[in-house]
């Protein structure tokens, strides 16, 4: 298994582009956005975010597990992971968390109080449920040696989770957006016995054990997978925002210079897009107004420093339209490593 999981590693990581014959490549003249980034922006300050325990309802299996916090906690572990925010204290965003819980009873309102975030996270469970499975125990006979092979009976345990998390925004408390859960997690042990004797995986006499009729940590072990999966859906909400700087080239190849590096949580191989902003006319109004539309993506290239990069266009025939100022946005898609790796693990429980 472990040879598996190094072949498949091994094979995405050569299919990441990378930068050769660097010191080659010569500085060009682009055209600079009509909506250049103030110095402010260009500083790439990391993102206040308030995070609040998810509510529980009248669900006991999540209140008896500590659920709420539990996934809160794993929330603002991946923020924290990929450096994408500075997370607030919560003791000082009582009176924000009490306007958030208003804002979503009403569906409207907005923030009055001392500026602490630039966004607040809140959600709730919906649902969380624990059960266990008594599975029979068995006998067979190994086909290589003939020997008999007893699998002694067990319980299997199985708890799901599932809920919503949204995004406000501050201080409008506007829902940018609402990223759903969904979690499990299993686990299985021996049946104990307690006298009797074992014969071929069957059990004569004695008194067997019910099994747990509860697990919380099993419960946020589900809770903390239903994180995992929504991982790159949080990572893309809070995703860092950086700006093209420069232009090379070398023998028809082009490569692009941006402010944002391995300080900011980029790796080798992450992908991104470009956003143009335009100005436009209503067709309605006859007005002017902004629009921004993505007008390239790519992946960041080995060159990375602490806070830039170089990176590479999915498309050549994209170069032409990229300025100086472009909004450059980190766009991020669950590991097909990790997901092989997770199924694995399942297979072997």
């Amino acid at each position: 298994m472990k040879l598996k999981l190094f072949v498949i590693a091994l094979i995405l990581s050569s299919c990441t582009p990378t930068i050769k014959n660097f010191e080659k490549y010569q500085k060009q003249f682009i055209s600079k956005s009509d909506y250049m980034p103030d110095e402010q922006t260009l500083e790439n300050k990391l993102l206040k975010v308030a995070i609040f325990d998810l509510e529980e309802g009248d669900i006991e299996i999540a209140k008896q597990a500590n659920l709420g916090k539990s996934v809160a906690t794993g929330i603002e572990s991946a923020l924290s992971k990929y450096r994408l925010a500075e997370l607030v204290d919560r003791k000082a965003t009582e009176k924000l968390k009490q306007e958030v819980q208003l804002a979503e009873m009403n569906k409207t309102g907005s923030y009055k109080g001392p500026k602490l975030a630039d966004y607040a996270v809140s959600g709730a469970i919906s649902n969380a449920s624990f059960a266990n499975k008594y599975v029979s125990g068995s006998s067979y006979v190994n086909p290589k040696d003939g020997s008999v092979i007893s699998v002694p009976p067990r319980f299997v345990y199985n708890s799901q989770v599932s809920g919503n998390i949204k995004i406000y925004e501050l201080p409008s408390l506007a829902v940018i957006e609402t990223i759903e859960l969904s979690g499990k997690a299993v686990r299985s042990e021996n049946v104990q016995q307690d006298g009797g004797i074992s014969l071929g995986g069957i059990q004569i006499g004695g008194a067997q054990e019910r099994g747990n009729q509860r697990d919380d940590g099993l419960v946020r072990e589900a809770g903390a997978d239903a994180i995992d999966e929504a991982e790159a859906s949080i990572r893309n909400a809070f995703a860092k925002r950086g700006f093209v700087l420069e232009k090379r080239t070398f023998e028809g190849k082009s490569i692009f210079k941006i402010n944002l590096g391995f300080e900011d949580g980029l790796k080798h191989g992450d992908k991104f897009e470009v956003i143009g902003q335009y100005e436009v006319e209503n067709s309605i109004s006859g007005k002017s107004e902004i629009e921004r539309r993505v007008i390239a993506s790519g992946v960041i290239s080995d060159k990375i420093d602490p806070k830039n990069s170089w990176i590479i266009l999915a498309d050549p025939k994209q170069d032409s339209v990229i300025r100086i100022g472009d909004m450059v946005k980190m766009k991020y898609s669950k590991s097909a490593l990790k997901s092989f790796t997770k199924m694995a693990n399942n297979l072997g429980k």
